[in-house]
């Protein structure tokens, strides 16, 4: 098997977004990547939830087992957060996520955490056997803190959101401000 292929919504409206993820992408040696439209609808919770089912969806019709899903904002504050994600990856779980900005029990040993809550979809990884329940999510809920079942977190994190404009919160915003220095994998 190959490398996965990562896909990437980019929301057009945000430009100033687009090379810093291509930069990264370059950074990390991710070749196999397809960039997707940010879906627009009124309310932005509409929007991110309509955007990562998209891809979701697509997955579930090519019959993937898993599904590599990230935002523009992806950054890897280490030269190698890709492979270490990758590495790290549970065998059996719903959604494995490269960060988390909600607090959870820190681990004694780094690799996959088991969490019940993911605060930010800006890395993980979906299995297909989650797929239908990811996709009958509510509409007008964030996709990311609605998720319940087997979530896990990498630890350290390897992917982090790059600090700046947030249309979730519609304001700058600098979400790793939160995390503590041996959070993060560098």
């Amino acid at each position: 098997m190959g490398e996965p292929k990562l896909n990437l919504i980019l929301d057009s409206r945000r430009i100033e977004k687009y090379q810093p993820l291509i930069d990264e992408l370059k950074r990390q040696k991710i070749v196999n990547y397809e960039l997707w439209p940010c879906l627009m609808y009124p309310k932005v919770v509409n929007s991110i939830n309509a955007s990562h089912k998209m891809i979701v969806w697509d997955a579930k019709e090519k019959g993937l087992k898993e599904c590599y899903i990230g935002e523009d904002d992806l950054m890897f504050p280490s030269d190698h957060g890709w492979q270490w994600f990758l590495k790290n990856k549970p065998i059996i779980f719903d959604i494995y996520s490269a960060g988390n900005y909600l607090s959870f029990d820190r681990p004694k040993e780094p690799g996959a955490v088991k969490v019940d809550c993911i605060v930010g979809f800006h890395l993980y990884i979906i299995q297909e056997r989650f797929y239908d329940t990811f996709l009958s999510t509510p509409d007008d809920q964030h996709i990311d803190t609605a998720q319940k079942g087997e979530l896990f977190v990498c630890y350290p994190m390897p992917g982090l959101q790059r600090a700046g404009f947030s249309a979730n919160n519609m304001a700058e915003c600098n979400y790793n401000a939160v995390l503590n220095d041996e959070d993060i994998y560098k």
